[in-house]
């Protein structure tokens, strides 16, 4: 007689990146709607001189959600705004006093980032549709050296109003350029319901997404001394991105030097464990499949 496994519970998403998540559904729900209704009460008004009742009453509710919108979203814009200075000033000052004491670089605001440093930054910043042609803002940037590598973290924000990105990055920088590989908790793409690459790891399938252009690759750069380290790292970590010659994580935007330090030693870890032919065979490449062809 056989008995079904239940799979194990998901990883709790960070409270900080689900009340994001949230944020940034709602803003998409009340921009939506203030855009369609601003839409129809302009548009219709334009060309309907009134009289009819019918019309009139609709034109009146469209009205109504068209100013109830733009109030949510001052509203929420508003307190969006608030909620980010609260966390940002003692963030900055845990930050600051922790790059002097370890003799990193400290960078307040983007104008001080020297080009060098600007220019890991962008390299590191996060890879979406949402704002992909608005321009970055980074501040708050931090770099130095950590097990021999040079390492940088940095506030990161893209977009405005309800639609504003904002993330933490923690990034190493490696020896070497390799193709781009992703691996995220599962927690944090809740429609995802599909896993491009299978590992021999049930709790790692049931926790972390793997994307890769080649699952040969995936499945070298995801090796089981990964798979453990990911299956019982922080709760805060959770995504890791290869992209370039850096090895990036997202962080809360509560960011504290024990949270930098957990992210940096994942990355350093993860780094340690790449295999040697990988570095041989994809080393300088940005595709997976070209290097192979």
């Amino acid at each position: 007689m056989s008995s079904a496994r239940s799979n194990p519970p998901r990883r709790k998403r960070p409270v900080t990146r689900a009340r994001k998540r949230v944020s940034r559904t709602i803003g998409t729900v009340v921009t939506a709607i203030g855009v369609l209704s601003t839409a129809v009460t302009c548009g219709v008004g334009e060309v309907y001189s009134g009289g009819i009742q019918a019309v009139d009453a609709v034109l009146g509710i469209f009205l109504v959600v068209m100013l109830l919108s733009w109030a949510v979203g001052a509203i929420w814009a508003s307190v969006a705004l608030i909620g980010q200075g609260v966390v940002r000033i003692p963030r900055r000052r845990r930050l600051r006093a922790w790059a002097k004491g370890v003799g990193w670089a400290w960078f307040a605001n983007g104008k001080q980032i020297p080009a060098q440093q600007a220019s890991a930054a962008r390299a590191c910043q996060p890879v979406r549709e949402l704002n992909s042609d608005k321009r970055a803002r980074f501040s708050e940037l931090l770099t130095g050296q950590y097990r021999d590598r040079t390492a940088l973290a940095f506030h990161f924000e893209r977009g405005s109003g309800y639609l504003l990105e904002v993330e933490q990055i923690i990034a190493l920088r490696l020896r070497n350029a390799l193709p781009p590989v992703s691996i995220v908790d599962r927690a944090e793409d809740d429609v995802f319901t599909g896993q491009r690459v299978r590992f021999e790891s049930a709790t790692f399938n049931h926790h972390w997404r793997v994307d890769a252009e080649d699952p040969r690759y995936a499945s070298a750069f995801t090796h089981p001394r990964v798979m453990e380290l990911l299956n019982h790292t922080d709760d805060s970590v959770t995504e890791i991105h290869l992209r370039g010659d850096h090895l990036v994580s997202h962080a809360p935007t509560n960011l504290t030097p024990q949270l930098l330090e957990t992210h940096l030693r994942v990355l350093a870890e993860i780094d340690d464990g790449i295999p040697e032919w990988v570095w041989r065979e994809y080393a300088g490449t940005t595709s997976a499949r070209a290097r192979r062809t």
